[in-house]
């Protein structure tokens, strides 16, 4: 049985839709990443799901004067159909039902059984006037490492974790600090096998995530705080703590493994397990998820370790952040009822926050569409003239060997990024049309198989429609062949 490439991204809060600085980030890398091995023959399968448990659903369901339950239903059925509308090909959507807080659970009681995680006395903020413990959405300040505006529990400028106790300017009034009960994890006993995993085992690192992944191991690593008392979640009654509930970020790891394996069908040690994420998350994926699964393997959880992980940063609305509480958004369902979410998703490929913060306007995103569109539709117009001139027997003047060469080359796993993927089938679209324009007619058949396998990480809808148009079966650079129809490809549209 051949090796499954499990992927998932972060599931998206259930507080709202997703906007186009969602888009930009994991969901898309995730299934644009999907496509392009899927292309060189790998089988993956790709889940997304929802963090039900979070806190801020709580914060927006008081800001919008709502219950609970009733924005998680509307934010999921938004968030699905916008992955649906922009053709990300999730496998599974996992919903948290009945069975899901028990798997969870199982696999914290055996961490537990196993002494890897451990009920401690840890410093706490205790709210006097409201008779709360806040944490995450409830509570802000000022990070401790870099003195920037953030909540309780990660920075998402810097990426370092804090623990509420420390930060500064603290802005809740009538906080006292008390040492009580929590469940913990301590992180520190996995530094050596952290240090090999991810120094040496992994080679995919982007700069941001490679600062943080250095500047984390320079200290020693304080335990993680798996429970807190927020009043909504998975009971830490397991651990004795029936008054507590799981941190969403632990909870998030085993969550996983539930939805891949309803996905996949079966998880396995040693298949390839991808993570697509924002670099804000990466403490708890990097540091806290990875010794959960170094404590489940001595526990007997056969899961597998991370093999890559693909970061991006922010990706900010006409120079400032993208704010749904500010109205500072573009809602990605929005942009996609005016424009084809084909050249929406190769723009994002091309122009976002893959490596550092980047910049969405509307009026840069119309230009940059049509000027894609115009490279793609220059291909297509030197094609649909060609193919009317071409005869057996005339040259490719060895461009087909070449694009072949190039385009099907699989991108080491260091050097992964989805804008050099496009840049490179951009590259080839364009040699493409040069050819034809030099009168390499040999090449013509070829075309429409090469531009489809070319954009279809990006393009979906436009590969999908050039391989019916053409009854074109190549889903794989191995099996690429010349059509047999002799039919107009079509153009690319900027707008539906």
């Amino acid at each position: 049985m051949s090796r499954m490439t499990l992927i998932i991204a972060p599931p998206p809060t259930p507080n709202g839709d997703l906007h186009v600085g969602h888009m930009s980030g994991p969901y898309l890398a995730a299934d644009i990443y999907k496509r392009y091995i899927g292309q060189h023959g790998r089988t993956a399968r790709y889940t997304v799901s929802t963090d039900d448990n979070q806190s801020y659903v709580d914060t927006t369901a008081r800001r919008l004067k709502t219950d609970v339950p009733s924005l998680l239903a509307k934010s999921r059925a938004e968030v699905r159909d916008s992955l649906l509308t922009y053709s990300i090909g999730v496998d599974h959507f996992g919903e948290q039902d009945a069975a899901y807080p028990g798997f969870v659970t199982a696999f914290f009681e055996k961490l537990l059984a196993a002494g890897f995680v451990e009920n401690a006395d840890v410093e706490v903020f205790y709210d006097t006037k409201r008779h709360t413990y806040p944490v995450e959405a409830y509570i802000s300040g000022r990070c401790p490492t870099c003195l920037d505006s953030t909540c309780g529990g990660i920075c998402e400028a810097c990426g370092h974790p804090n623990a509420c106790t420390d930060l500064l300017e603290v802005n809740t009034p009538d906080l006292e600090v008390r040492r009580e009960a929590r469940l913990i994890f301590r992180l520190e006993p996995f530094r050596a096998e952290l240090e090999e995993h991810l120094l040496r085992v992994m080679k995919t690192h982007r700069p941001a995530l490679k600062a943080l992944i250095a500047s984390m191991l320079a200290s020693p690593l304080a335990p993680f705080v798996l429970s807190y008392k927020t009043g909504r979640g998975i009971s830490a009654g397991f651990a004795g703590l029936p008054d507590q509930q799981l941190n969403v970020w632990a909870e998030m790891y085993p969550g996983h493994f539930y939805f891949l394996t309803k996905a996949a069908g079966k998880v396995q040690g040693d298949d390839d397990y991808v993570q697509a994420m924002g670099f804000d998350n990466s403490y708890f994926y990097v540091f806290v998820h990875v010794a959960l699964a170094l404590a489940g393997r001595r526990c007997g959880v056969d899961w597998p370790l991370p093999k890559a992980f693909i970061t991006n940063q922010f990706y900010n609305l006409d120079s400032a952040k993208f704010s749904t509480s500010k109205g500072h958004l573009v809602w990605a369902r929005d942009l996609a009822r005016e424009y084809n979410t084909d050249v929406i998703r190769l723009y994002l490929a091309l122009h976002g926050p893959e490596f550092q913060e980047a910049n969405f306007s509307l009026g840069a995103f119309k230009e940059g569409a049509a000027e894609l569109t115009g490279r793609v539709n220059g291909l297509v117009a030197a094609f649909n003239t060609a193919r009317k001139t071409a005869r057996e027997g005339v040259g490719d003047g060895g461009m087909l060997a070449r694009l072949n060469a190039v385009l099907s080359t699989e991108l080491p796993a260091g050097d992964y990024a989805a804008s050099t993927l496009a840049r490179r089938a951009l590259n080839g679209i364009a040699l493409m049309k040069d050819s034809l324009d030099k009168g390499y007619l040999g090449l013509v058949p070829f075309v429409p198989a090469l531009l489809a396998l070319a954009l279809e990480p990006f393009c979906p809808l436009y590969a999908q429609a050039i391989r019916r148009q053409h009854r074109l079966t190549a889903e794989t650079w191995n099996d690429l062949a010349p059509t047999s129809e002799d039919q107009a490809l079509p153009e690319l549209l900027v707008k539906k």
